[in-house]
């Protein structure tokens, strides 16, 4: 009898273990495209006897399928990835403001040599004088209008880079807390796979901002390192925020972090924040030096000629443009000088005053500073060194998408690895659902046989 009765326990418990069994096997077919999900398995083992041979199985719960170093690798692949894709999506305005915007300075530099050729050949014409004055302030307003746009970019990274410490920010204190609960349940003996994902999932978002480190312990809880060594979140679920500070001269954002009660300057080299820092402070910053560069070498060049002259008015000396202060700054000032604006007259065309108004000598030195190299430290003319200025950034844009192209193809492999250790395929949860069904039905049987073997012996004692 006792034989029996421990058949009949044998097949409770494969109906119990298979059970459990099925509902995993449920749960990930369910939940194939649930964002973040890693697949689970049920552990199933074998309850030893007495009696041998043994009393069938049981579930142990579920555990999910996952390998550490795989989504060590992903975390290192999204930082990455975020940080080309900010960069190259941060470079755009490049292409947008040297490329696609009507404010061509090329265009610009050719229309005031012309007007100056024009002033050659008629150097008393009203006219010819007030095409002169309209070019140049033509010339000054492109510059300043891409100096705007440039700067305006700048403005728009600093925007984005103090928003996304804040999303860091948001992510950190719900990882933090995720990881309470997740010690609390394991405590108490729940499973709490669920709350493992939404973690994970936080912490995937986190890197994709910031490059990060993620150690998990074995009571459940993460201790998340910012660059591998800095806590952002600590084992006892301590939150250590990222803090964006403004610096009111540049305008410019910073990030710090706090440590041993100190505010310390990052400079990070992942994520999304960490490419739009390279931006700014790279291609972006870059373009606006040459910009201002080639403007205060355009504006020193122009008045140091136009000083040489004599205007209608019989006086000279008098600078075309506002002469610059410094470089940094030039082409957001570049604009005609006081001493000229709404003065026709006041163009200097002539070389001597006695020779008015048909000298021509100077107008045509300043049409001939078109072919001077007075740019790239006197190695190009003023267009050529615009059209490096162009290349150069076109360069900066290609190369940023390009690099961009190959972290997101980085992410996609180790996305499919993982997919390929922790994702469900819904084929295979079918076909484990199938198989949980038979074990079902073979540990039914067996408690079916068992009951027909004890009527059996039943009914021989009647």
């Amino acid at each position: 009898m006792s034989t029996l009765f421990g058949i009949l326990s044998v097949g409770r418990n494969g109906m119990m273990a298979h059970q459990v069994a099925s509902q995993t096997a449920s749960h990930n077919a369910t939940n194939a495209s649930s964002l973040g999900y890693t697949r689970r398995m049920a552990n199933l083992e074998s309850i030893d006897g007495p009696p041998q041979p043994g009393l069938g199985s049981r579930a142990k719960g579920a555990r999910r399928v996952i390998d550490p170093f795989l989504e060590r690798r992903l975390l290192g692949a999204r930082s990455s990835a975020g940080e080309s894709r900010a960069r190259a999506s941060s470079l755009n305005v490049l292409d947008e403001v040297f490329t696609d915007s009507d404010a061509d300075i090329g265009a610009a530099l050719d229309a005031l040599t012309r007007a100056f050729g024009d002033l050659s050949v008629n150097p008393g014409d009203p006219t010819a004088r007030e095409q002169v004055l309209a070019r140049a302030q033509s010339l000054g307003d492109v510059f300043r209008q891409t100096a705007e746009d440039l700067d305006g970019a700048r403005g728009e990274i600093n925007e984005r880079i103090a928003f996304e410490v804040g999303q860091v920010n948001e992510r950190l204190y719900q990882i933090a807390d995720l990881g309470e609960q997740i010690a609390k349940a394991e405590l108490d003996g729940q499973e709490a796979g669920n709350l493992r994902d939404r973690r994970d999932q936080l912490v995937r978002e986190v890197a994709d901002r910031v490059p990060v480190k993620a150690i998990e312990e074995d009571d459940g809880t993460l201790n998340l390192l910012l660059d591998g060594s800095r806590v952002l979140v600590g084992p006892d679920g301590e939150v250590n925020e990222l803090l964006s500070a403004l610096d009111p001269g540049t305008g410019d954002v910073s990030i710090q972090h706090r440590e041993a009660g100190a505010l310390v300057d990052l400079s990070l080299a992942g994520g999304s924040i960490g490419g739009m820092f390279a931006a700014r402070d790279g291609a972006l910053r870059d373009a606006q030096s040459a910009l201002d560069q080639l403007a205060y070498d355009i504006a020193t060049a122009y008045n140091t000629t136009h000083r040489s002259g004599i205007g209608l008015d019989g006086l000279g000396g008098r600078d075309l443009f506002v002469p610059p202060g410094a470089v940094p700054g030039a082409a957001m000032n570049l604009d005609l000088s006081a001493a000229i604006a709404g003065n026709p007259d006041a163009v200097a065309a002539a070389a001597d005053a006695l020779m008015l108004p048909g000298d021509n000598r100077v107008a045509l030195d300043l049409t001939n500073l078109a072919e001077q190299d007075l740019a790239l430290g006197g190695t190009a003319t003023a267009v050529e060194g615009y059209a490096a200025l162009v290349g150069e950034a076109a360069t900066k844009v290609q190369q940023a998408t390009l690099r961009q192209e190959g972290a997101d193809a980085a992410v996609e492999q180790v996305e499919a690895l993982r997919q390929g250790v922790s994702g469900v395929s819904v084929d295979e949860a079918m076909v484990d659902l199938m198989q949980f069904q038979r074990g079902f039905q073979a540990s039914l049987k067996v408690i079916q046989t068992a009951d027909e073997m004890l009527g059996d012996i039943m009914r021989l004692k009647r």
